[in-house]
């Protein structure tokens, strides 16, 4: 079986080095730029290539975070960031963004891509669209189980990375767009604020309120069931923190290490050091509900005092790793020579001529006395042999300067050789061919009753779920050609079960799928069906697009983060939308708050959760219960700047709750330019994000 990584954060230097020493098999980390953890302090071009050096010395690698959404302003210092990765020496990039790994196969095509857990890859498909991409590795979400993951590592030959120990988001990593809609500090930008870790309580209309902390979960561990996800074919365990202190690094990597070592990890320390009310393991263990919930309390703040120093001195020098061999011979009238190899490179050194003993000759036992003095290098003696003649011997300093020598010809052999930075242009792009006549609608709705009889040839395509559409196909007959199919956000372990749902469709006639997430894509591939994006696929950049087109894509809603201004700029080959008006989800969440707190029967799918200023939010679940989404307290409204919108392909309608009739009126306003009824948001079309 081959031995799994241990993948450490590193948020400052002092991080990796306290990662290194402790055993770490790779680090991630970021540049200044493009970071999905901004607030950490990361690394400058300097600092990098001096990170990059240290950890290769000791043979851990560098995997560098590139994880954030990309707006089209910001290619030039993608491509500046990607260059200094190269010549830093990064060993692989860890990307969300599909225009960034667009970017990448374009400067440096030899440099490995993982799919970062930002991309919400939870199952099979999920992964056949990195591979799809050209990801090497997925970062699988953490809401996963251990059924769950052991399915994905049986569909893939791509490296599997799971998070074993760490902060959970409440939300699915690359779906949360609460901060960013609260402030403008956008989780796909490396800006979180978490505002989900601040009081919230859970309510229905027969409970309005119960719980106190209802959006925020303990953090996870499952440092120890490392045995079991090695032995199930997981390649790197990573440790969630980058914006932890290095204790916190230095304690989860050894316990790690203890735990693939058949050994009993200090998990004591582990929690000291930091958590929320302890650990949970609930989503491996399929097993949710209220008690995977927790806050950062008091007495866990203070419990970290006394376990600081006892675990700042496990990072406190660094510590040999890598074995070597040597071969010492010393024969008159010839330069000593030895060679020191670590299995994989070879050097040889030449030093004194010896001369004659007077009294003591050197003796094997002297010799490997004298090389053996690893000290100060990444290496420990770990096989020795010698060919000295009769009578010879050299002073220690010769035995020494010899050590030395090779010690240091070992490093450079073993440097890491920066990957190769095409530098030429970004690939050409097309131009937007825009419609001539005004934007069509899209239409998506949670049930056929929402939409008005009269209203239907208003909308140009008609999203619904698949169950309704199964329910209601013969009904909707005169209308197949402007179907589509929606899935479940996300399909864990259903999509066997979709799936011939999704072809049996296609026969009967709907031959468009929407898709919002990498899984509906693959899916949508092997049905047969067009491809329709949504937006929360992320898409930010005209990179982004080429890659949906590429991936047959035929018409894609922009990023709901996306400025206007920014989408007027965007090119791309095929027709491009917004959302124009619904109720934004701003939290895509897989333990529901509500389900924790009263359960299903007492929600009835009318449950929310409200802050502390008294503001609720509604929380409705996915139609196959396998998801919950937390939305916005007021809708999305540009009914009064749709000349604004008219650069658009299409305009996005998302109907949740509203009727028939609400459904009829808001076209009606969107018709007239009017003013919207009641409060309202522009979400971020003009304010943007940061």
């Amino acid at each position: 079986m081959k031995k799994p990584e241990i993948l450490a954060p590193a948020g400052s230097y002092e991080a990796l080095e306290a990662a290194v020493r402790c055993g770490a098999d790779a680090v991630y980390l970021g540049q200044k730029n493009f970071s999905a953890r901004a607030n950490s302090r990361n690394f400058g071009p300097e600092e990098l290539r001096e990170a990059a050096d240290y950890a290769h010395r000791f043979g851990v690698k560098i995997h560098q975070a590139l994880n954030t959404v990309v707006f089209g302003r910001e290619l030039e210092g993608l491509k500046d960031c990607i260059r200094t990765a190269c010549e830093a020496g990064v060993d692989a990039l860890i990307v969300q963004d599909w225009g960034v790994a667009a970017a990448v196969k374009a400067f440096a095509p030899s440099l490995p891509l993982h799919a970062s857990t930002q991309m919400a890859i939870h199952s099979p498909a999920g992964a056949e669209t990195a591979r799809r991409l050209g990801f090497s590795r997925v970062v699988l979400a953490r809401e996963l189980s251990r059924e769950e993951i052991a399915a994905v590592r049986r569909s893939t030959d791509l490296e599997i990375e799971t998070f074993v120990h760490g902060a959970h988001c409440m939300c699915m990593s690359g779906q949360c767009y609460m901060s960013a809609m609260f402030g403008g500090k956008s989780g796909n930008r490396g800006q979180c604020a978490q505002p989900c870790r601040l009081p919230f309580a859970a309510g229905c209309p027969s409970v309005p309120k119960t719980g106190e902390y209802v959006l925020s979960l303990k953090d996870m561990s499952l440092v120890e069931r490392l045995p079991e996800l090695a032995a199930m074919g997981v390649d790197s365990f990573k440790i969630e923190g980058r914006m932890k202190r290095p204790e916190y690094v230095a304690a989860a990597v050894t316990a790690c290490r203890k735990a693939l070592a058949g050994e009993t990890p200090d998990l004591d320390a582990l929690r000291a050091v930091f958590s929320r009310s302890g650990f949970t393991s609930a989503y491996y263990d399929g097993q949710l509900g209220r008690e995977m919930f927790g806050f950062r309390r008091k007495e866990d703040v203070t419990a970290a005092a006394p376990v600081l120093k006892e675990l700042a001195g496990l990072y406190r020098k660094d510590a040999p790793r890598i074995p070597v061999e040597m071969r010492f011979a010393m024969r008159e009238e010839a330069p000593a020579s030895l060679t020191m190899t670590d299995g994989e490179h070879t050097v040889s050194v030449s030093g004194e001529i010896p001369r004659r003993a007077a009294s003591a000759p050197a003796d094997e036992a002297l010799a490997r006395k004298f090389l053996g003095k690893l000290g100060g290098t990444p290496y420990f003696l770990d096989g020795f042999s010698a060919e000295i003649g009769e009578g010879l011997t050299m002073p220690a300093a010769a035995f020494n300067a010899l050590r030395r020598e090779a010690a240091d010809a070992l490093d450079r052999a073993r440097k890491t050789p920066p990957a190769p930075f095409r530098e030429q242009d970004f690939p050409p792009l097309p131009e937007r061919q825009f419609s001539p006549s005004s934007p069509e609608k899209w239409g998506k709705f949670q049930r056929v009753s929402q939409i008005p009889p009269q209203s239907r040839g208003e909308f140009s395509r008609i999203l619904l779920p698949v169950p309704e559409l199964e329910a209601h196909l013969e009904e909707l007959s005169s209308e197949k050609e402007r179907l589509a199919a929606v899935l479940p956000r996300f399909l864990f372990d259903s999509e066997g079960e979709f799936l011939p749902r999704l072809k049996k469709l296609r026969e009967q006639g709907v031959a468009a799928l929407f898709c919002d997430n990498a899984a509906h894509i693959a899916l949508g591939r092997e049905a047969g069906m067009e491809l329709l994006g949504g937006p929360f696929l992320n898409l930010t950049n005209s990179l982004a697009l080429a890659e949906a087109e590429t991936l047959g894509i035929a018409a894609a809603v922009v990023s709901v983060e996306e400025k206007l201004d920014d989408m007027r700029a965007l090119r791309a080959g095929i027709p491009l939308g917004a959302a124009v008006y619904g109720s934004l989800p701003l939290m895509a969440v897989r333990s529901c708050p509500v389900k924790a707190q009263l359960g299903c029967a007492k929600c009835g799918r009318k449950g929310f959760v409200t802050d502390r200023k008294g503001i609720s939010f509604p929380v409705r679940c996915d139609y196959d219960k396998s998801a919950s989404f937390l939305y916005n307290a007021v809708p999305l409204e540009m009914s009064d700047r749709v000349r604004e919108l008219e650069f658009l392909d299409f305009w996005l309608f998302s109907f949740t709750e509203e009727t028939a009739q609400e459904v009829r009126e808001t076209l009606r306003r969107y018709g007239a330019g009017a003013k919207p009824s009641g409060s309202y948001t522009r979400g971020l079309y003009y304010r943007g994000i940061d």
